[in-house]
């Protein structure tokens, strides 16, 4: 789902701070035009939150691990979006 919304399956942004945070990434992803359709699949419309639509993990570990949406990232991180799935 997430990556027919980015059209790959990797997507590298280039963030212009020091110390960025999750946050700071999806606030990012959440302002290009380019990822509108990743925003309307992945964020809550209201809080810009990914996680009730998806599990984010840094460089392989779940952030609510770390310290969530507030985990300092630095250049060698990755940062994954896993798509929830919910069935029945």
């Amino acid at each position: 789902m997430f990556r027919s919304a980015t059209g790959s399956d990797k997507v590298e942004l280039n963030i212009p701070f020091e110390e960025p945070t999750v946050r700071v990434v999806i606030s990012e992803i959440a302002s290009r035009p380019d990822f509108l359709a990743l925003k309307r699949v992945v964020l809550d419309g209201e809080t810009l939150d990914p996680r009730p639509n998806a599990l984010v993990m840094v460089s392989g570990r779940e952030i609510s691990t770390l310290d969530g949406l507030d985990t300092k990232l630095k250049a060698s991180d990755e940062l994954s979006l896993l798509p929830i799935a919910h069935g029945g």
